[in-house]
């Protein structure tokens, strides 16, 4: 849920602290998010976090430091040169609307003052962050929009900055309890609310009166909640999952917070996290998928290739035959000849091409034979090669849905860089590999620690770093993950529950009766040249399971090793 009026509000009321603060830092982590480090007279240092997300988009000061990419966007760069060294004038509201307007005073490369305001719009999927002059006009945007892009308005520099379009609603701090009865027409508070006044949202609206306040009284509650919240009287509180509230709500259990800072801290934190993993997973997908989808066409055409071998060996035929035909006029579409090559001789109708020759026409059958036959020989070369790659896709299509960290993508990103499945950007910078990601971890009823790898280079690193004499388990003919039974000889009981993991973390997790092969450690290797991930095997045995995740589940430690 992005920010409402009412919540902004009751937000814009507490940044009244960082008034007359000055901007020491600019950070752009995410390309929704931009950080501004203030300075302020009464608090102190604070990091103030303007994040326009569809559905994250709220503004507040954070405590937790944010990484910066390797090279930093150009709309940030802009923001650093404009905005350091600046103090904040004021900071408002545009009447209940998602807007806040941070006036700023500073000088520019020529120690002239200079006057800015930067707006920030937390509109849903309509978020922008704008950076205006003295005279209104944008010196540049977060979110470019011009003509034809189904925007309300142009959003790009050097153009005037105009307001978003207004709607047609009243100002719910003005409002009289006669006024409000009057809209409400003796219906709960719902749409309707939402539709009238400034600033509520849908779920403002349906928690503002409890259920079963009698009809008389309706009017009266919403009136309340209005003049509370107009009056700065604040009682922020969080509905776990749903979204945070600047009251509390009396017909469902909340979270009361001492700030609506903190309400929103509580609340967005673990969603700006899935939020990025969302959107990082979304891309490598995106790039597997394409990719597989390419592999799979190329491996379609080898195969047509390949079964057309009869086809091939018949233009060979043809030609041949029509070498030993002679006195047939040009223009004609086919000839009838005899096919000394069967016992007895059989007629053949071979189809000419009016426009040539017999012995013009036996050159081209000719020629298509040797070209067919390059191909067909081709394709045989190449079968092999496009199976292990789409392997290889479809494996890291499955490590890319077991991921569930930003460190674990990235390592996965890193890898398609190396195999030149994602060209390597400038501003790319590669994880530093002192912070790496950790295998999935179980730990068995009787003690016995079982990994799981969730990533290519997870896997290799369990098969490295495990002892020898460990059990090593995947599921067989599927993308899997390689899974590490930490112990020489387990029992039985332990081994089927490990095989299960396998299982569960495999292309096969929907099957029955999945085959898993198992063996010790020392006898999986990594043939030289081989693509990550990838291991021959020997001396195995295999068990048949059925995955339950209901089964496995108590038995989940976390990321460890």
């Amino acid at each position: 849920m992005a920010t409402d009026g009412f919540t902004l509000y009751a937000c814009v009321h507490e940044l009244q602290t960082l008034v007359g603060g000055k901007i020491d830092k600019v950070q752009q982590p995410d390309k929704d998010i931009v950080i501004l480090h203030i300075h302020a007279p009464n608090t102190g240092r604070v990091k103030l976090m303007l994040c326009i997300h569809a559905e994250n988009g709220r503004i507040q000061t954070v405590s937790r430091n944010y990484e910066n990419p390797g090279n930093a966007p150009a709309f940030c760069m802009l923001l650093r040169k404009y905005l350091i060294g600046c103090r904040i004038v004021s900071i408002e509201q545009k009447g209940l609307n998602r807007i806040a307007v941070f006036s700023l005073s500073g000088r520019n490369e020529f120690f002239d003052a200079v006057e800015m305001r930067l707006v920030a719009e937390l509109m849903g999927r309509h978020g922008n962050l704008f950076l205006l002059d003295e005279n209104g006009t944008i010196i540049d945007c977060l979110r470019h929009f011009g003509i034809g892009e189904n925007a309300s308005r142009i959003c790009l520099p050097n153009i005037a900055y105009s307001d978003p379009p207004e709607t047609e609603k009243l100002d719910p701090f003005t409002a009289t309890a006669s006024e409000i009865a009057a809209i409400s027409e003796g219906r709960m508070p719902g749409k309707w609310l939402t539709d009238a006044f400034h600033g509520v949202s849908r779920l403002c609206a349906e928690q503002i009166v409890k259920d079963g306040t009698p009809e008389n009284r309706i009017a009266d509650e919403i009136r309340s909640v209005f003049s509370d919240i107009r009056d700065c009287r604040f009682t922020p509180s969080v509905i776990p999952g749903v979204g945070v509230l600047p009251f509390r709500p009396r017909n469902i259990d909340s979270v009361p917070c001492s700030s609506v800072n903190e309400a929103q801290d509580l609340f967005y934190r673990s969603r700006d996290e899935q939020a990025i993993l969302t959107r990082l997973r979304t891309s490598l997908r995106t790039v597997l998928e394409h990719t597989r989808k390419r592999t799979e066409k190329k491996l379609a055409e080898c195969m047509k290739a390949i079964g057309d071998e009869a086809h091939i060996e018949r233009d060979k035929l043809y030609g041949e035959l029509l070498l030993g035909v002679h006195g047939v006029p040009a223009g004609r579409s086919s000839v009838a000849v005899p096919n000394y090559y069967t016992d007895p001789p059989e007629t053949v109708e071979i189809p000419l091409d009016p426009k040539f020759s017999v012995s013009e026409n036996a050159q081209r059958y000719f020629k298509r034979y040797r070209k067919n036959k390059a191909a067909r020989a081709y394709a045989l070369e190449q079968t092999d090669a496009l199976n292990t790659e789409l392997d290889y896709l479809k494996g890291q299509l499955l490590n890319v849905a077991a991921c569930s960290t930003r460190e674990e993508l990235a390592e996965i990103r890193e890898e398609l860089i190396r195999e030149r499945y994602i060209r390597e950007q400038q501003e790319q910078r590669r994880t530093d590999a002192a912070v790496r990601s950790r295998p999935l971890h179980y730990r068995m009823p009787d003690g016995t620690d079982v990994f799981v790898g969730k990533n290519n280079l997870q896997n290799e690193k369990l098969v490295r770093t495990s002892d020898p004499n460990a059990i090593w388990l995947h599921a067989k003919g599927v993308p899997a993950s390689h899974v590490i039974l930490d112990a020489a000889e387990p029992s039985r009981e332990t081994l089927y529950l490990a095989a299960m993991i396998a299982a569960y973390h495999s292309g096969a997790s929907a099957s029955e009766n999945v085959p898993i092969d198992y063996t010790q450690v020392r006898y999986v290797k990594k043939p030289a040249g081989a693509r990550p991930g990838f291991v021959n095997y020997f001396h195995q045995h295999t068990l048949y399971v059925t995955p339950s995740l209901s089964e496995i589940a108590p038995y989940r430690v976390g990321e460890d090793k």
